[in-house]
C-alpha cells in the first residue's frame, strides 16, 4: 500500500513537473517572437522594437544589440506593443501590422493603413509598461584629464545614474563626484548624492520624495540634507525622451562654516533628455531649485546639463556642465561653481 501511495506521489511530482516545463517552454516561445520586421530582400528580423525615428526603425536584438534599420528597406512591421505613430497629418496609437499585403496599425476604430515611409516619428509610453516589464538601466559617465607646464593639475570627475520604471512607479538615484587639485592643492572637492521616488496616480500627475545629500569642502559646507515631498505633472515619457517637473517643500539639515541650521525650504525641480538621429545623441538636463526660508541662506540651486553621443549601445561620449550656485556662500566664497567635463560613459 505504501509502495503504491510512493509511486502515486512519484507519478503526481512528475506531471507536475512536465506540466510547468511545458508552460515555461510556451512563455518562452511567446517571447522569443517579439516584433517582426520583414525586409524587402526576404530577410526577416525580430526583437523588440524600440521606436521609430529618422527613416531608421530602432530594433533592439539579443542576437546584435541595437540595429537600426532604413524604413524604405522594409516590406512589413508587426509588433506586440501599441505606439503613438505621428504622420505629417495625423497622430494614432495601435500596434503595427500587415493585413491582406498591406502595412498598417490595429488601432481602437479598426485597422488602418499606413506607409512606413510617411512615419515621422513612433514611441512608446514608458510609464504605460505593465508592471512584470520594470526596466531598470544604469549608466557611468568618467571624465579624467591632468595638465603641466606654468601648473600642475588633475581632474577627476564621475556621474553615476540608475533609473529604476515600472507601471505605478519610478526612482532615480543618481552620484556626482568631483576632485581637482592644482598644484598639489585641492582646488574642488564635490560630493552631491540625490536620491527621487515618484508614485503616479494617473498617467500624468504622480506624488514625490526625495533626499539629497551635498557636501563641498572647499565651500566650507561640511554637509547638507535635505528630505522633501511633493506632486509633480510627468509632460513627456516615451521611447525618446521624457519632462517632468515638480514642486514640494523639504526639511534642510547642514553645517556651514562649522555652523549647524534646521530649515524648512521650498524645492522645485525639472529633468528632462531627450534622444535625436536615431538615438544616436542624447541631450539632457537636470536642475533642482531649493530657497531656505533662513534669511541669511536663501536660494541653492544645482543643475547638470550635457550631450551624450553613442558609439554603440552600450558605450558613448559626453560633454557635461554642472553647475552649483549658493545664494549667500562662505566669506570669501565665489556664489556660483561651474564644472565642464568631457569623458566616457558605460549603460548598463
Amino acid at each position: 500500500m505504501n509502495k503504491a501511495a510512493g509511486l502515486t506521489n512519484t507519478g503526481s511530482r512528475g506531471w507536475l513537473v512536465t506540466v510547468l516545463f511545458s508552460c515555461w517552454l510556451m512563455v518562452q516561445a511567446v517571447a522569443a517572437q517579439g516584433d517582426t520586421v520583414s525586409m524587402l530582400n526576404g530577410d526577416q528580423l525580430s526583437g523588440k522594437v524600440d521606436g521609430i525615428s529618422g527613416t531608421r526603425i530602432i530594433l533592439e536584438t539579443p542576437y546584435a544589440g541595437r540595429v537600426l534599420v532604413d524604413v524604405e528597406q522594409v516590406q512589413s512591421l508587426a509588433s506586440d506593443e501599441a505606439f503613438v505613430v505621428r504622420l505629417s497629418n495625423a497622430t494614432m496609437v495601435g500596434n503595427f501590422d500587415e493585413v491582406d499585403g498591406r502595412q498598417g496599425l490595429v488601432t481602437s476604430e479598426g485597422f488602418k493603413t499606413i506607409q512606413l515611409v510617411k512615419v515621422r516619428s513612433a514611441s512608446q509610453r514608458r510609464i504605460a509598461m505593465p508592471e512584470f516589464m520594470s526596466a531598470w538601466t544604469s549608466r557611468v559617465d568618467l571624465a579624467v584629464s591632468s595638465s603641466d607646464g606654468n601648473s600642475i593639475a588633475q581632474t577627476f570627475n564621475t556621474l553615476i545614474e540608475s533609473d529604476l520604471k515600472s507601471q505605478y512607479a519610478a526612482h532615480n538615484m543618481t552620484a556626482i563626484i568631483a576632485r581637482e587639485e592644482g598644484d598639489e592643492t585641492a582646488t574642488k572637492d564635490l560630493i552631491d548624492l540625490d536620491y527621487g521616488y515618484k508614485r503616479f496616480f494617473s498617467d500624468r500627475w504622480f506624488g514625490s520624495s526625495n533626499v539629497e545629500y551635498f557636501q563641498d569642502g572647499l565651500k566650507e559646507i561640511d554637509y547638507r540634507i535635505s528630505m522633501g515631498v511633493g506632486m509633480g505633472y510627468q509632460f513627456i515619457d516615451n521611447s525618446f525622451g521624457s519632462l517632468s517637473s515638480e514642486v514640494g517643500i523639504s526639511s534642510v539639515q547642514e553645517e556651514v562654516t562649522g555652523v549647524r541650521q534646521h530649515n524648512p525650504a521650498a524645492r522645485w525641480a525639472l529633468d528632462f533628455n531627450r534622444y535625436l538621429f536615431a538615438k544616436r545623441i542624447e541631450v539632457f538636463h537636470r536642475q533642482s531649485f531649493l530657497y531656505i526660508s533662513e534669511e541669511d541662506r536663501g536660494e541653492v540651486i544645482s543643475s547638470s546639463t550635457g550631450l551624450r553621443y553613442a558609439l554603440n549601445e552600450r558605450i558613448d561620449t559626453s560633454f557635461r556642465v554642472d553647475m552649483n550656485y549658493e545664494a549667500n556662500p562662505a566669506p570669501g566664497k565665489f556664489r556660483l561653481d561651474t564644472t565642464y567635463s568631457l569623458g566616457l560613459g558605460v549603460r548598463f
